[in-house]
This record gives structure tokens, C-alpha cells and sequence, in this order.
């Protein structure tokens, strides 16, 4: 290793050109040491290298196949040879470019994105790139696309053309809020921080998530009571006439009956959210009305 003493580069901060030629300078000074096809150690080499200047592997390697220029000598025969200003210099101005570059290359993309929504009212920008990648792909091919997040955040910054106040959905999403953490007063059933491991790893059958999907905010419509296993992913969606607590019980109470004394075995635990639609959790676990085995209910 090279004997000059440098000071490895400040965190979060680019390599500098003094650090640039002590990489060269050391890598030059070892391929002289190691003449041959096979310079053994060098692996090695690399890795102390990149400790040294306190850097990455990967970026010491990075700096190797930039700082390699090609040169013809008096027999026009090509050579190879490591110049650490090369390097520097073709690093530095990548460097020089900032992070929302994305944007000014995407512009094509997103002004087509800007003519389709405003041409549409009733398209959002979500739909409008969707419909883009799937029914026009050959428009877009050599365009630089940008995700629906992305674009969404151009528009928050201001960046498009295309304001919230024009998406009327927009509008109405709530901003993230920091809310306070609390402990609820009364802990409904087992709470999911005490699930046994043998439960995450989905290696034993019998372990669900329930959940409830309703339609229209009224409820008029009715609801689904929706069990999946966590092993084989075996799906239930049961329809139930309204969303409470009452109606919950009733259809786990059907199944009951309906697998009879394998419904121990085939619903061992089952994992609910704090909604109020299943606080019969006690009732739950009590079928099957078994000395042996109890059916649990955990709650996330």
C-alpha cells in the first residue's frame, strides 16, 4: 500500500482530486509490483484501498474504469494508461447534476400526461399514465417516464401545469398528519405483538386474516366478511347484510357449523383489526366449545 498519508473523505461528501490521485498513484505503483495477467491480491488491494480513502468497493472500481484512457504510441499500436484528472474531471460534472434532473428529461412524457388529463376531465393522473404504458406504449417508448408518486409530486411543487385544484380527488386526500402515539385504555383480545413465531413464518395451516369490505359509505349495501389463510392463501368472502358485530359472529358461527369438530383444527387463530364489528371476539374464541383446543383471536 502506498505510504502517503491522506484523510479519508468527509461523510456525505464526493472524493476530492487528491484523493482521486492517491487511488491512481497506489493502483499504478501495485501493477508494477504484480507484472503479469494475473495481478493475485489485488482483490485484496481494492478493498484496503477503498477502507483507506473511505469509500466503497464498488465506487473504487467505478473510478478505475473512468480513469482508463487509451493512447497510440509512435507504432499507432493502443495502450492503455490510468490518469486521475480524466476521472475527476468526467466524475465531477456527473456530480454537478442535480437530483431532479428526472424532471427536464421527462418533460416530453409529462407534457403529453398535462394535454391527456386536461383534454379528459374526468381522467385523473393515475389513469391517464396507465392507460398511456398499456394502449399507447409505442408514443411513450423513447420518452423518460416518470411513476404516478412522482408526478403527483410535480404537481404538489408546482412543477406542471396541471394545479391540485384541476383534481378534484387531489383536493379532497388528506395530508399525512404526525400523529401522537397513545395506548388505547381497554386492549381488545391478544394483541398481534404477541403472536407466537410459528404463526409468522406461515409454516402451520390453519392461521387467518379477517377483515371487513363494505361498498357505499351508508352501508345500505351491505358488507363482506373476507378470511384468508396465511399458509395457502385460501380465500373466504362471505356476504353479510350489514356491517356490525352481530352479523360477524353469525357467519363464523355458520362455518362452525358447517366444518363441525375440524373447525378447531382448521381455524386455529384468527387476526382482526379494533374495529368495532368484531368486538364478539370472546364469543368467537368459545367456539368451539372444546376442553382440548381453542380457537384465538389476535388483533393488529
Amino acid at each position: 500500500m502506498n505510504t502517503i498519508n491522506i484523510s479519508q473523505k468527509a461523510k456525505n461528501k464526493h472524493l476530492n482530486f487528491s484523493h482521486y490521485e492517491f487511488i491512481i498513484n497506489s493502483l499504478i505503483q501495485f501493477n508494477a509490483s504484480h507484472p503479469g495477467k494475473r495481478n493475485i491480491g489485488k482483490t485484496q488491494f481494492i478493498k484496503e484501498l477503498a477502507s483507506t480513502v473511505g469509500t466503497t468497493v464498488s465506487n473504487i472500481y467505478s473510478i478505475i474504469k473512468d480513469a482508463t484512457i487509451s493512447v497510440r504510441d509512435y507504432n499507432l499500436k493502443v495502450h492503455y494508461e490510468l490518469s486521475a484528472m480524466v476521472a475527476f474531471e468526467k466524475r465531477s460534472k456527473n456530480h454537478k447534476i442535480p437530483n431532479n434532473s428526472k424532471f427536464e428529461k421527462s418533460k416530453e412524457f409529462i407534457s403529453l400526461v398535462e394535454q391527456e388529463v386536461k383534454s379528459n376531465r374526468l381522467s385523473s393522473i393515475d389513469e391517464t399514465i396507465n392507460y398511456l404504458k398499456l394502449h399507447q406504449p409505442d408514443i411513450i417508448k423513447n420518452m423518460v417516464i416518470v411513476s404516478t408518486k412522482t408526478f403527483y409530486s410535480y404537481v404538489h411543487q408546482g412543477r406542471t401545469s396541471i394545479k391540485p385544484i384541476d383534481l378534484p380527488r387531489m383536493v379532497r386526500r388528506k395530508t399525512k398528519k404526525n400523529w401522537k402515539s397513545y395506548i388505547p385504555k381497554r386492549q381488545k383480545g391478544t394483541s398481534i405483538t404477541e403472536r407466537p413465531e410459528y404463526i409468522k413464518d406461515r409454516e402451520e395451516f390453519g392461521h387467518w386474516e379477517g377483515d371487513l369490505v363494505t361498498g357505499p359509505r351508508d352501508g345500505q349495501n351491505g358488507a363482506y366478511l373476507t378470511l384468508i389463510e396465511r399458509k395457502t392463501r385460501f380465500y373466504y368472502m362471505i356476504p353479510i347484510s350489514a356491517k356490525s358485530s352481530k352479523q360477524v359472529y353469525m357467519q363464523i358461527n355458520k362455518l362452525h357449523k358447517f366444518y363441525g369438530d375440524s373447525f378447531k383444527d382448521i381455524f386455529k387463530s384468527i387476526t382482526f383489526d379494533n374495529g368495532s364489528e368484531f368486538s364478539r371476539w370472546k364469543d368467537i374464541e368459545q367456539k368451539p366449545k372444546s376442553k382440548e383446543k381453542k380457537n384465538h383471536c389476535l388483533f393488529r
